[in-house]
């Protein structure tokens, strides 16, 4: 068993992760802490883009589709890899759906817009 060392330039967060065998020289996850997909990429760590990983996840699920379809001693292990891709397309649709309910960048204008015309006499009657 080996081990790498993650800093997560998204949070911030630091974490080792345990690996069976030796590292790869490129593996992709999500952050411990705040599932953000990362690429570990010859001992260097960087947020991969979210469109990017998801069409990754899109095509190992079609590759896993048809492994799973084929009456072989790898099945089990399609079948493990290919609950793995379902729970990350889960968190991904769940981070993007968090993110979406998120204050808009017009209500956000709206708001510095509403208070550059607010005079202080105003906004002591108002309060």
């Amino acid at each position: 068993m080996s081990e790498i060392h993650i800093d997560c330039p998204h949070c911030g967060a630091s974490f080792n992760v345990q690996l069976e065998g030796s590292p790869s020289s490129m593996m992709v996850f999500p952050c411990a802490k705040c599932q953000t997909p990362l690429m570990f990429f010859h001992g260097e760590v960087s947020e991969l883009d979210r469109q990017e990983f998801a069409h990754l996840r899109e095509r190992l699920s079609k590759v896993l589709n048809v492994v799973m379809n084929q009456d072989s001693s790898v099945n089990a292990v399609a079948e493990s890899l290919k609950k793995m891709v379902d729970a990350s397309n889960a968190r991904a649709a769940e981070r993007e759906q968090a993110e979406t309910s998120a204050i808009s960048d017009e209500a956000i204008d709206q708001l510095q817009k509403d208070l550059a015309e607010l005079d202080a006499e105003s906004f002591l009657e108002k309060l």
